[in-house]
């Protein structure tokens, strides 16, 4: 697991005293115990101006997303989990260890995004976007709950929402990939570069190894 991420989530600066390094890896051990992977995904037709989903005729309200999907005429929505053990353990944590439940909730995002990561190697997308969820940037937070709904997130992976848009359990993700063009993260394409907190502070959303 890759503790550069790990120390993103936990807005660590400098360098990593041995008691901090030693929490990470009792966490990493844990997360991958406790974890179980699912993941279910679905390909989509995309119109433009506005941006929509075609076979839903949804319209996707977000600046940020036009941007990046501008040249794609497909996206695949993609949603995962780590299940309901991590959720268990980390409210345990709260009770008993506020410290150590800080650490496993950003091994856990961590994990989550890296098993989604490695899952989306094994599928053959072609040309693609990075995978963009609702919540960030512009993209309404509202967009879960029809996206889980056609994706069947309850039967197929065990995911539902709280009134509010939340996933529970809390460590489950859905996104957004476009198709048929390339964009990477980074810093020089993000569209928010002059605006960024992380930027300005000189940190990045996302790692270079």
């Amino acid at each position: 697991m890759n503790k550069k991420t790990i120390l993103n989530y936990l807005n660590y600066q400098g360098n990593v005293d041995e008691k901090t390094n030693q929490l990470i890896d009792e966490c990493i051990l844990e997360v991958q115990e406790k974890a179980y992977f699912k993941v279910t995904q679905q390909i989509f037709h995309l119109t433009h101006s506005p941006l929509k989903i075609e076979e839903l005729d949804l319209i996707i309200p977000s600046s940020d997303l036009t941007h990046y999907f501008q040249d794609c005429h497909k996206c695949m929505v993609i949603a995962c989990t780590l299940g309901i053990e991590i959720d268990r353990q980390m409210k345990y944590y709260e009770h008993i260890d506020m410290a150590k439940a800080v650490v496993f909730d950003a091994v856990s995002n961590t994990y989550l995004e890296e098993c989604c990561d490695e899952y989306e190697k094994t599928l053959d997308l072609g040309m693609h976007t990075f995978r963009f969820a609702p919540g960030y940037g512009d993209l309404p937070l509202a967009l879960n709950k029809p996206l889980s709904r056609v994706l069947q997130i309850d039967k197929k992976i065990g995911v539902t929402l709280s009134a509010g848009g939340l996933f529970i359990p809390m460590k489950s993700m859905l996104g957004m990939i476009g198709l048929g063009s390339q964009r990477a993260k980074s810093c020089h394409s993000c569209i928010r570069k002059e605006s960024c907190a992380l930027r300005k502070g000189g940190q990045r959303c996302y790692v270079i190894d």
